[in-house]
């Protein structure tokens, strides 16, 4: 006979997937946040629409990339 999970077993699990997600996205935050000051986004004057449909266009270059890795300078 085939044991089911109990609900709150599985509960349990969405909720610790929940926060490693959180906590990776918060790490991805960061490093996004710290290339864009070192690339001088934090001292220009701009509007967030602006700004994130720039972003936007950046993504979309390198997700139709074969090779999406970009060599630092």
């Amino acid at each position: 006979m085939v044991r089911k999970k109990n609900v709150q077993r599985i509960q349990d699990e969405i909720a610790r997937l929940q926060g490693e997600l959180d906590a990776h996205r918060k790490a991805e935050s960061e490093r996004l946040g710290d290339l864009a000051v070192k690339a001088g986004l934090a001292d220009i004057e701009v509007a967030d629409r602006e700004l994130l449909t720039a972003l936007k266009a950046v993504a979309a270059k390198f997700q139709g990339s074969p090779d999406n890795t970009v060599r630092a300078a």
